[in-house]
């Protein structure tokens, strides 16, 4: 399970003041929850308080050291208990205040950041992000009002030397199957530079594109990588994967049919169906990167298919 921090905070730092937050903005409230729909948020009782209900479409749990109940919402005595409670989750969000920020940055995988630039009266403010994290995502926003940018970190491990590819490789899937694609992209890499094979260079060029690399690079790896195995499921996916995060959608899409083509399974029927047509999801009232919308999603298209 992944845990995360999600905020806002102005240029001063700012997330809150006598117990409110000191804006209003639309966007960023529904980018909020966009991601976290689905999802299990926890947060401190003052949150709770200022939110004023559950968020709904959500499994809410409140961090409370007393115990006390909370309508609509399951009660942790710390954030430990809080964690323990939805494991096996696909990803636990923690959304303030100040305090629970600051002991989730201990064992916390990731952070979403919406950064408010003007200044506001505070009395609640986000703690500093730890060298630990490195930012792997940056949306600008300058015309929104105020202007905003979008910010996604995560968590940087520090390998070290001594691991042979194999441990690094076992690694970087680990983080991979984790969406840490920063911290995979950190394995591959160096398990690259110890032995140049078409397995790690395909899945590096995936964790490059997904974490903000250098795209140019991801793209002659995962095509080095097909190119020596033309038939390889894995390398196509990710090629496919790759041309799409790139700007070539078209391209993308081809070379994910060639797979499906040549056998290739739920995977790709995935791909297709967040990339293809973009018809309304399943549920319109669930994001579209939601579990559920993506398994009827994929049912959909295979009934198209039929």
């Amino acid at each position: 399970m992944i845990i995360s921090l999600i905020a806002a905070m102005s240029d001063n730092r700012v997330i809150g003041y006598q117990g409110k937050l000191p804006w209003h903005i639309p966007a960023d409230l529904t980018r909020f929850k966009e991601i976290t729909m689905g999802h299990t948020v926890a947060m401190g009782t003052r949150t709770f308080h200022s939110i004023g209900h559950p968020l709904p479409g959500r499994r809410n749990i409140v961090v409370s050291r007393s115990g006390a109940r909370f309508n609509g919402c399951e009660v942790a005595r710390s954030l430990k208990e809080a964690v323990d409670l939805v494991t096996g989750d696909e990803e636990l969000f923690i959304c303030g205040g100040a305090g629970l920020y600051r002991e989730a940055l201990l064992i916390s995988q990731r952070i979403y950041l919406t950064v408010i630039h003007a200044s506001y009266p505070g009395d609640v403010y986000f703690p500093e992000i730890p060298a630990t994290f490195a930012e792997v995502h940056r949306e600008e926003r300058p015309n929104a009002n105020p202007p905003l940018t979008y910010l996604v970190f995560e968590r940087v491990d520090q390998e070290g030397g001594g691991h042979d590819p194999a441990d690094l490789r076992r690694k970087g899937f680990d983080a991979l199957g984790r969406k840490l694609y920063f911290l995979a992209r950190s394995c591959f890499e160096e398990a690259y530079s110890q032995q140049e094979s078409p397995e790690i260079a395909s899945h590096l060029a995936y964790c490059l594109a997904k974490s903000g690399g250098d795209i140019k690079r991801a793209l002659n790896l995962a095509e080095m990588a097909l190119g020596s195995e033309p038939h390889n499921l894995g390398f196509l996916l990710n090629l496919g994967r790759v041309q799409v995060i790139a700007g070539n959608k078209e391209r993308g899409l081809t070379t994910l049919r060639r797979g499906i083509q040549l056998g290739g399974g739920e995977e790709f029927h995935t791909e297709i169906a967040k990339w293809g047509t973009r018809s309304a999801p399943p549920i319109p009232s669930l994001p579209r990167s939601h579990p559920l919308n993506k398994y009827l999603g994929m049912l959909r298209y295979k009934l198209r298919r039929h």
